[in-house]
């Protein structure tokens, strides 16, 4: 197992990169985040929004810590750059050749896997035989509830193939589970439990198997029932706990941030600053004409709930509490959710490990 308590899976986008900036050099170090490389913003020069913009911006935050690089495949923020290095042509040399050209980071690459029964397994093979002899760790992504056949038949190609000095980081995807876990959370995690143990079968080629999931709700006072203020469960906090009973098994998510991508429309949305607290979230909610973020802050504060943990997003709190808010955008404020987010995850599996439980 690695040392790493937490694995988020975040997009490029402004608002998850501005929230990575700011996170502290020691919180990163207890932190194996997956970066899903999307386009970066268009411009005259670049009009499908230039990759190698937030190839930049991750070597910024990163230096020379260890993260996994994945491709998003999302229609919204994919683009000819990014459809070329998911070609599984010549044991996908187009990607090799990207993450070879980074090699001043520290990658560690995503192993492509497609749904698709066609898929020929010999590209896949190639990709790790020659990228698993320069990597220390390669990385693969796969549904969190495929039998342990299907986990075999996709697994097995890749571990196979790993160079004597290689490891696999596995990492298991629910993607968004509100509505699951609400139903049934023994039910999510038992699928997870099964899944996790089928993939330890594997032997010691496995470096960590990891949950990833999210239940951050895309309309947050509808789900808390309550339009200044409420509060609403973290799901997959009470899914990882429930699977650790049986699995240690490492805790990843994707850092607050809702899967469905519901994009906000210029003079909708209401401002809000929502704050994680264990295992839920608590949220302040006042409209621009009714006091705006520096309400919202003020109420947070005021809030015997919430804890400065003296990270960013509690100096940006601080100041919209002064009345001197550094952003007004939702996009903004989803920094600031991520970034206290990210702290709290971190402290409590610290916390846990702690008192014996899983890391």
């Amino acid at each position: 197992m690695s040392q790493y308590k937490y694995f988020p899976v975040i997009k490029t986008r402004d608002a998850e990169l501005r929230c990575f900036k700011n996170i502290s050099n020691d919180l990163l170090d207890d932190i194996l985040p997956t970066y899903e490389l999307t386009k970066s913003r268009k411009t005259t020069k670049t009009p499908d929004g230039d990759i190698h913009r937030r190839m930049k911006q991750i070597g910024e935050i990163q230096g020379d810590k260890p993260f996994i690089l994945d491709l998003c495949t999302d229609d919204k923020y994919i683009n000819p750059q990014i459809e070329q290095l998911i070609d599984e042509f010549n044991g996908f040399v187009d990607w090799q050749y990207f993450i070879n050209l980074y090699s001043n980071l520290n990658i560690i690459p995503m192993v492509h896997l497609y749904e698709d029964s066609k898929m020929e397994f010999s590209e896949v093979e190639s990709f790790v035989k020659k990228m698993s002899v320069l990597k220390s760790h390669l990385a693969v992504r796969l549904p969190y509830d495929l039998d342990a056949s299907d986990l075999s038949s996709y697994l097995s190609p890749i571990v196979n193939n790993l160079a004597e000095n290689c490891k696999l980081y596995v990492l298991l995807d629910a993607d968004y589970i509100r509505h699951d876990a609400k139903a049934d959370v023994e039910i999510v995690s038992n699928l997870y439990v099964e899944s996790a143990l089928a993939v330890h079968e594997l032997g010691d080629k496995i470096e960590d198997i990891v949950m990833i999931c999210t239940s951050f709700p895309s309309s947050p006072a509808q789900e808390g029932n309550g339009d200044a203020e409420g509060e609403f469960d973290i799901y997959e906090e009470v899914v990882f706990r429930e699977v650790c009973k049986k699995y240690p098994i490492k805790y990843g998510d994707y850092a607050s941030i809702n899967t469905e991508q519901i994009e906000i429309k210029g003079g909708t949305f209401v401002p809000r600053i929502d704050v994680a607290i264990g295992d839920k979230f608590i949220y302040k909610r006042y409209r621009r004409d009714k006091g705006s973020y520096p309400l919202c802050a003020k109420k947070m504060v005021a809030d015997g709930r919430y804890v400065s943990l003296g990270v960013w997003a509690d100096k940006e709190i601080e100041l919209a509490h002064n009345d001197e808010p550094t952003g007004i955008s939702p996009s903004f404020w989803i920094s600031v959710r991520m970034n206290y987010y990210i702290a709290t995850r971190v402290k409590l599996r610290s916390e846990l490990e702690i008192v014996g439980g899983a890391s």
